[in-house]
């Protein structure tokens, strides 16, 4: 028979992922959203923006990846620190403000966006800290920092001044 304990364990983790994997597909259609508008007729498309987009909903999708490869233990310590390390933004010091009438029509969209990222960042940062298991404490912390990023950028391209503290 198995402990009960284990059989919770597992229960929450799997609802905690669940959840967590919820957030993420949230970003990644936000995204999506954001890079299509971008390239609506008429629209005047922003390079710059649309990359940053791009590699936002790209590393969402590595959040995805992450949580459920973490979960099922096919991730160390060692791979998901190595993940964050290769996945940091090298050129945050070179992202600017959208100027004038982009900065406004793009506001709306940007924000909710700013929102979803840092109530996720929120959502990891409190699971790394409580985490107990070394491999799932490592995954929500690294992509904790992850999210932690991209509430930075997206402050910084809303022209929103100063980083997230936690």
């Amino acid at each position: 028979m198995r402990p009960v304990a284990g059989v919770l364990s597992r229960w929450l983790l799997r609802n905690v992922i669940a959840r967590g994997l919820a957030f993420e597909r949230e970003a990644i259609d936000a995204y999506r959203a954001l890079e299509a508008g971008l390239r609506e007729p008429g629209r005047c498309a922003d390079p710059e923006l649309e990359g940053i987009l791009s590699r936002l909903r790209e590393e969402e999708q590595l959040h995805e990846r992450i949580l459920s490869d973490a979960a099922v233990g096919r991730l160390s310590v060692e791979e998901l620190e190595r993940a964050r390390e290769s996945h940091r933004h090298d050129r945050l010091d070179a992202i600017r403000p959208l100027p004038g009438e982009e900065a406004e029509r793009w506001r709306p969209l940007l924000a909710a966006a700013l929102e979803q990222e840092e109530e996720t960042w929120i959502f990891y940062g409190n699971l790394g800290r409580m985490g107990t298991m070394p491999a799932m404490k490592k995954a929500f912390e690294v992509v904790a920092a992850m999210e932690k990023e991209h509430v930075d950028i997206l402050r910084m391209v809303l022209g929103i001044a100063g980083s997230a503290k936690a």
